[in-house]
């Protein structure tokens, strides 16, 4: 777990490393960033797809895990945080408990974490996307009503994975539209 969040940061860090040549293809990349997000929110959608019918079959509690709440908070002042929370979140607590569940499904859960560690590193080079440091309320919420339901919690987490795209986009539409 240390070494692929270690590995994370080296990764951001070589991005971020300046030399003349890179930051031209940075800023670049921030400029067509907007215009890449419909494509990187269908990969996400898609690779969630692989494993969507697995974990809402075993998802059987009747209650909502990710509540307009969150969406709220998205699209308030809280946004970036809750973003950048909910990412490491389904990153770090949900998708590796997920890959445990059955051998058949680890390779796609480990797919929609890289594609999702991809959108994040991406979100951290154009900084107008990911510029936080407040706590979301609501992402608190989640984490904590996920602990409590124990291995139900990953089920039903990513059983709403599919909202969770959701609520990024509407995020993102909300700060490509400022």
């Amino acid at each position: 777990m240390h070494s692929s969040a270690l590995l994370c940061c080296l990764v951001f860090l070589t991005g971020v490393r300046a030399s003349p040549g890179q930051g031209t293809q940075s800023e670049n990349s921030c400029t067509h960033f907007p215009g890449s997000l419909p494509h990187m929110l269908r990969e996400l959608r898609v690779a969630f797809s692989r494993v969507k019918t697995f974990f809402q079959k075993k998802d059987q509690l009747d209650s909502m895990l990710l509540k307009e709440s969150l969406l709220e908070d998205f699209k308030g002042y809280l946004g970036c945080q809750a973003l950048s929370e909910m990412i490491q979140f389904y990153l770090e607590e949900v998708m590796p408990q997920a890959e445990n569940h059955d051998p058949d499904v680890k390779v796609h859960v480990n797919s929609l974490g890289e594609k999702l560690k991809t959108f994040r590193l991406r979100l951290r080079r154009c900084h107008r996307f990911l510029p936080c440091e407040n706590k979301s309320k609501a992402v608190a919420q989640v984490k904590d009503a996920v602990s409590k339901l124990q291995e139900k919690g990953v089920y039903k987490a990513m059983s709403e994975f599919d909202i969770f795209i959701d609520y990024i986009e509407a995020y993102m539409t909300m700060k490509t539209q400022n």
